[in-house]
């Protein structure tokens, strides 16, 4: 079965406990992701989303000279690389979040967004739906060939009578 490894983003836009908000919201606007990972020693300890800074900028919670750990989430649901996708869809039944880091040995090392673990536990549901459907029309066929050939075959191999 797939690993979470198979779809996950390798490409994930990091940053220290001390940067600040404004670090953030430029990291994610540059580039096109929805959410940084905040690290200390290579071990995710928080994630801000583009939400996150929308809502407390709002409610003026925090600035965008304020840190970055006034606005992140943490404790961080982290999926290790080896996780099954099924197991990982089941994490993400219970948790509801978006993206999630990846870890190997605790350190970050990709990121997997819910829509992946989605549409990739979906492609391996039809696929093994199509597989069944294609052993279930072999099997027909076979019996078919059999029902219609076995007069035939009577009449040659004494011991179907």
């Amino acid at each position: 079965m797939t690993k979470i490894s198979r779809i996950m983003s390798t490409n994930v836009p990091t940053l220290k406990k001390e940067a600040k908000v404004s670090d953030a919201a430029k990291l994610m606007a540059n580039k096109s992701h929805n959410c940084v990972v905040v690290v200390e020693s290579g071990k995710p300890i928080g994630i801000v989303t583009k939400s996150d800074i929308v809502k407390n900028l709002v409610s003026k919670k925090v600035n965008f000279k304020g840190k970055i750990t006034g606005i992140m989430s943490s404790p961080v649901t982290a999926i290790n690389i080896n996780t099954k996708l099924e197991k990982a869809n089941k994490i993400i039944d219970t948790k509801h979040f978006g993206q999630y880091p990846v870890v190997e040995n605790d350190k970050l090392v990709g990121l997997a967004a819910e829509n992946n673990v989605v549409h990739a536990t979906n492609d391996n549901i039809t696929f093994h739906r199509n597989l069944q459907n294609a052993v279930l029309i072999l099997f027909v066929v076979f019996e078919f060939f059999i029902f219609i050939l076995y007069r035939y075959l009577v009449d040659y191999f004494s011991f179907l009578r």
